[in-house]
C-alpha cells in the first residue's frame, strides 16, 4: 500500500495555499501537497499530458484548486476520471484560448500566449479572429492530430486568413502574407507582424492598407465610401464588416463596388 494510497483512503490530503498571492494568470498559489508524485508526477510526465500541475481543471470532479478532494472515491478506483474541454489545457476561465499555454503560463509574449490575448480578446468585436483561422480546430479531444505527444500547435492557416487568394506564411515568430493583415490591399507599414509583439501595432491603421483615398490624398474620408466599417470619425465600427474578406464599399459614393 502506497503513501498516495494511505492519504486518499483518509482523506488527508491538503495543501499550503496562500490567496494573498497570484501567478501570473491570476490563480492562488498552491503548493503541490506532499505524497502527490508518489504514484503518478505532479503534473504525470506522459508525452500526452499538458506540463501543467492545476489539476482541477481537467479533474474537477475529484480535487479542488487547493487540491482537497471532493469525491475521494473518484481517486484510484481503476479510472482516470477526468472532463477535458477547450480551456481545460491551454484556456482560463475566461476563454478557450491562451493566456494559458499547455504549462499554465499566461503572461504575452512566451511560448504558447504570444499575441493570442490581442487576436482573440480585441476591443472591436469584429477583429476578434476565430481559432480555426490559424488552427486545425478538432470536434473532440482525441481527435487525430490533436494531443498527439509532440507539445505543438501546429499552424494551418483557413478562412478568413486565406481569403482574397492570400497564402500565409508562419516561420515561428512572424506571420507574413495573411490576409487578415493586408496581404491583398494596396500600402500598409506592418503586414508582417511578430507574434512575441503585443503594443498593439498590428491593430492600427495604416499597418494593413494606406491611409488615402485612391488619388493619393491623406485626408480621405474613409466613411464616405466604407460606410460599414468605419464611422463618420473614421473609427472602426465595433460590429462592422472591417477585416471580413470583402472590400465593403458604397457604390454611390465610390462609383462602384468590390
Amino acid at each position: 500500500m502506497t503513501l498516495c494510497l494511505l492519504m486518499s483512503d483518509f482523506g488527508l490530503l491538503h495543501s499550503a495555499t496562500d490567496n494573498a498571492t497570484v501567478d501570473d494568470c491570476g490563480y492562488a498559489v498552491v503548493t503541490v501537497p506532499e505524497g502527490c508524485d508518489a504514484c503518478h508526477g505532479a503534473p504525470p510526465t506522459k508525452s500526452t499530458h499538458p506540463p501543467n500541475n492545476r489539476c482541477f481543471r481537467c479533474h474537477g470532479q475529484v480535487v479542488d484548486k487547493t487540491f482537497a478532494f471532493i469525491q475521494s472515491g473518484m481517486h484510484q478506483n481503476g479510472t482516470v476520471e477526468y472532463a477535458v474541454g477547450c480551456t481545460s489545457c491551454h484556456g482560463w476561465d475566461l476563454g478557450v484560448s491562451p493566456p494559458q499555454n499547455l504549462k499554465g503560463k499566461c503572461s504575452e509574449g512566451i511560448n504558447g500566449t504570444g499575441a493570442h490575448a490581442a487576436l482573440r480578446r480585441d476591443a472591436v468585436p469584429a477583429h476578434q479572429v476565430n481559432c480555426s483561422n490559424c488552427h486545425s480546430v478538432p470536434l473532440s479531444t482525441w481527435a487525430d492530430g490533436h494531443i498527439d505527444g509532440d507539445g505543438q500547435a501546429e499552424v494551418v492557416f483557413s478562412n478568413l486568413a486565406v481569403a482574397g487568394n492570400a497564402v500565409p506564411v508562419w516561420d515561428g515568430k512572424t506571420c507574413a502574407n495573411v490576409y487578415c493583415h493586408g496581404a491583398t490591399l494596396t500600402g500598409g507599414d506592418y503586414k508582417e507582424p511578430g507574434w512575441y509583439e503585443t503594443g498593439g501595432r498590428a491593430g492600427e491603421c495604416g499597418a494593413c492598407h494606406r491611409l488615402t483615398d485612391p488619388q493619393g490624398n491623406a485626408d480621405a474620408d474613409c466613411h464616405s465610401c466604407h460606410p460599414t466599417s468605419v464611422n463618420s470619425a473614421n473609427a472602426i465600427l465595433p460590429y462592422g464588416t472591417h477585416i471580413n474578406g470583402v472590400i465593403d464599399l458604397d457604390n454611390a459614393t465610390s462609383g462602384g463596388g468590390a
